[in-house]
């Protein structure tokens, strides 16, 4: 009876979102009294269309009722304390970190006795350092001499880097740290908030932040290969970017931004539930 109560809605949901053909058969699983099965073909097809649904621990039955609550997507968002250690991340992310001022600044870590010439535990960023030193063959000092103890601030790296070969480094430590801005990204497997409600206006701002997320995410993966290519000239060359003038480029990774219009402006679709 309570999944009944939601086959208008998906049905509503399938016939705004979905190709003809793929809400017809949602319909006639509905009518057959195939929740379930209509609810997973839903979450199948629009994840092909759109983006990839999720919906995490239901059981018999509440699939329907899960999707008819709102929009919840896949994430793949992760931190530092999930990967082990710095030294298990791939080069991109410890290139990043050892760049930009870390968010949490306040993160230090010690050993249990703090060798003689050592006055002070070393920042998170300092690791980073260390990985990037170690991949190189070359001393973390000589490398990152000109970059602040704590990083460079995002701003000043952004207007240096944005639109050019480097932009992917301003998202991968963002992306560990789950700061990036984008919902795929920042959003862990384990994390499911209040869902979105649905909306044209909401799927559409998704879609963008979607195929943003996959750019992303495709670029970082291919800068680091770039990277080990030549890691040692190569990060002398991204600490000379990040010295230099502003690019006064416009970013290549980013959805249009006429997506961002419809952020918070969700208009929920006027959709009552079968009688």
């Amino acid at each position: 009876m309570r999944a009944g109560a939601h086959a208008g809605t998906l049905a509503s949901l399938a016939q705004t979102f979905l190709k003809a053909s793929d809400a017809h058969a949602i319909e006639r699983f509905l009518r057959a009294g195939h929740h379930d099965q209509a609810a997973k073909r839903f979450c199948e097809r629009f994840s092909e269309r759109q983006f990839p649904l999720e919906y995490a621990h239901t059981e018999r039955g509440d699939l329907i009722v899960e999707l008819a609550g709102g929009i919840q997507h896949e994430g793949w968002g992760e931190n530092w304390q999930e990967w082990g250690d710095l030294w298990s991340l791939k080069s991109v992310f410890a290139l990043s970190w050892a760049l930009m001022e870390d968010p949490y600044d306040d993160e230090y870590f010690e050993d249990d006795a703090l060798g003689e010439e050592q006055g002070s535990p070393d920042r998170l960023c300092d690791e980073a350092r260390a990985v990037i030193a170690d991949v190189a063959k070359a001393p973390a000092r000589e490398l990152f001499e000109a970059v602040p103890p704590g990083g460079f601030q995002a701003h000043h790296l952004s207007t240096r880097f944005t639109g050019t070969g480097w932009e992917p480094l301003l998202w991968a430590a963002p992306w560990l740290w789950r700061t990036s801005g984008n919902p795929f990204l920042d959003r862990d497997d384990d994390d499911y908030p209040e869902p979105e409600p649905w909306s044209a206006s909401g799927v559409f701002y998704l879609t963008a932040q979607y195929r943003e997320a996959l750019r992303i995410m495709r670029a970082v993966d291919g800068f680091d290969t770039w990277l080990l290519h030549a890691p040692a000239e190569r990060t002398r060359a991204v600490v000379q970017a990040a010295m230099g003038a502003p690019s006064n480029r416009i970013s290549t990774l980013l959805d249009l931004p006429i997506a961002d219009r419809h952020a918070g402006r969700h208009c929920p679709l006027h959709m009552a539930p079968a009688p």
